[in-house]
């Protein structure tokens, strides 16, 4: 293939392309993007091609490395730097309260759950195990080391909600 022959390859390919590219992205619009921005850097690089070698596979090479260069960058973690930290929010009147709660009341809150519920948020908590540590060490599915401990968590709000509760006065009218 010639420097001439390229543009022709490169139609001749497309169809492929878009086919690879939408088994890869399961999304028509990004698929297409994913073509479009194959075939630039195909063109922009087009003098590394060696004649005589795979076009196709090296079209397929492009858009794949291509597709996870774009999965890494969605994946990547952003880490702000010191200029662009906000400031703190302000708290919200939810948490706030419960962060007036007084230590006996959240041990006690804490004593009051069920083992089966206290144990893995405990290991959580207290140990900075991850889900499936505590799994491994309750002889627990992963599943249900989550719902187990959702389930904790509410209660523990619930708790906390009714300790900060100011006590009713009067009866029942």
């Amino acid at each position: 293939m010639t420097q001439h022959d390229f543009p022709e390859e490169l139609v001749r390919h497309r169809p492929a392309l878009e086919r690879s590219a939408r088994k890869l992205c399961r999304n028509p619009h990004d698929a297409e993007d994913l073509v479009q921005a194959t075939l630039v850097r195909a063109w922009k690089a087009r003098a590394q091609f060696l004649p005589g070698g795979n076009f196709g596979g090296w079209l397929y090479r492009i858009l794949c490395n291509h597709h996870r260069d774009i999965l890494r960058r969605r994946c990547a973690i952003q880490v702000p730097l010191p200029d662009d930290v906000p400031d703190p929010a302000p708290l919200d009147d939810e948490l706030s309260g419960l962060l007036k709660t007084p230590p006996e009341t959240a041990l006690e809150a804490l004593r009051q759950l069920p083992e089966e519920l206290r144990a893995p948020l405990e290991l959580l908590v207290l140990r900075g195990k991850r889900y499936r540590e505590i799994a491994e060490e309750l002889d627990l599915p992963i599943n249900t080391v989550g719902t187990r401990i959702r389930r904790a968590r509410q209660a523990l709000q619930k708790a906390f909600a009714a300790a900060t509760e100011p006590p009713r006065l009067g009866g029942r009218r």
